[in-house]
């Protein structure tokens, strides 16, 4: 079997579907030898090896967010939109002769092959807010075509699976659930590293921890506002750091980090490479992750992995993925975050049994597993 995979996601730094897309690449081979999986773009174009870690910018750098709510380096969607065009007529010529077209991200581009798609969840169709003008332009105009083009579907999540059933009308037989994993990076680091990495980035241990996209459906404006209700002396001991790259709409967000009473107790260090974060997750008193919604939610799990303690939303995904392991809040309810991050700072014997269920919890999961599920997903696709 010859299946073309949609690399695109893989040529600017990875956040979650540049991961995806990665980690397939790296396991289907084990675990299907007879299936053959081209990367397309990279095979084509750059030549560059998707195998070697993306860089980070250097530690401690935060890119700054672009004009009108686009981040620094996003072209205008008119630009955006000439480039997918070209790419879609490049695609179509290079792939002829396979038996599969596997599109990692939502919108499959037009081809004559059996297609399935990967969907990580329906934000931008339930909560067009949350996102960028010309993103949810582009799944008007192209998603629900998208759709109609996929012979069948692979979701990141039961409640993804869920949304696409009730609110697309997709029969559940068409789609299967594949969990992914924390990637090799990420398991409790030595002490050494992280005194290496806390350095680097003027840190001690016991700090609060956020890792993602700086961005609104991620709720960073509300763990400010719980953050701000703790005691003085107690953010003293553990600022809180927001380890992630500007995404867009950061208007609320930068008043809020502008804010004189918490601005010297919070932290932002753009986006890491892998083993820094695994340091950071390995150090800290607490993930807090207070996200709106979530197709699945890999920094909980990669905290898990790492021995952190977790505390997330209670909405959408994050109950598959952190069950009993992690505490789970709604994540409006500001008074319930503030007493959790108190609780965080000051209780040991708290964190220590949190730390040994994460690591447990996570250990359930596994990309070996995602890979055998997605091949199992490929041969229904073309039975």
């Amino acid at each position: 079997m010859r299946v073309t995979l949609n690399d695109r996601p893989l040529r600017q730094a990875l956040t979650g579907v540049g991961h995806y897309v990665r980690e397939l690449l790296l396991h289907i081979p084990a675990v299907a030898p007879d299936v053959r999986v081209e990367p397309f773009y990279f095979s084509h174009f750059s030549r560059r090896d998707w195998r070697a870690p993306s860089a980070a910018p250097a530690a401690g750098t935060v890119p700054a967010a672009g004009a009108k709510g686009r981040p620094a380096g996003r072209h205008p969607w008119w630009v955006r939109r000439l480039l997918q065009g070209a790419y879609a007529a490049a695609f179509r010529g290079l792939t002829r002769g396979c038996d599969l077209y596997h599109e990692p991200n939502h919108i499959p581009m037009f081809s004559r092959l059996p297609t399935i798609t990967t969907v990580h969840d329906l934000s931008v169709l339930v909560h067009p807010e949350w996102h960028p003008a010309d993103r949810v332009r582009w799944y008007e105009r192209e998603f629900a075509e998208g759709v109609r083009r996929s012979k069948r579907f692979i979701a990141a999540s039961e409640y993804t699976r869920r949304e696409m059933i009730a609110r697309l009308g997709i029969s559940s037989d068409r789609i299967d659930v594949t969990y992914q994993a924390p990637r090799a990076a990420f398991r409790p680091a030595t002490a050494e590293h992280q005194r290496s990495v806390l350095s680097r980035l003027t840190l001690k241990p016991g700090f609060l921890l956020y890792v993602g996209t700086l961005e609104p459906r991620k709720n960073l404006p509300g763990l400010l506002r719980a953050y701000a209700g703790l005691p003085t002396a107690l953010r003293r001991r553990s600022p809180l750091v927001l380890a992630g790259g500007w995404g867009w709409g950061e208007a609320e967000l930068q008043q809020r980090l502008s804010n004189a009473h918490i601005a010297a107790d919070v932290r932002l260090t753009g986006y890491l490479a892998d083993d820094d974060l695994a340091a950071l997750y390995s150090a800290c008193a607490a993930l807090a992750w207070p996200t709106f919604y979530e197709g699945f939610g890999m920094p909980p799990l990669e905290a898990m992995a790492c021995g952190a303690p977790v505390i997330t939303s209670s909405a959408t995904s994050l109950p598959e993925v952190v069950g009993s392991a992690g505490v789970l809040l709604d994540p409006a309810d500001e008074s319930a975050w503030r007493e959790a991050l108190r609780r965080a700072i000051e209780d040991h014997a708290w964190r220590a049994d949190r730390r040994a269920a994460g690591l447990v919890r996570a250990a359930e999961f596994s990309w070996q597993r995602c890979a055998e599920e997605t091949i199992a997903a490929y041969r229904r696709t073309l039975a």
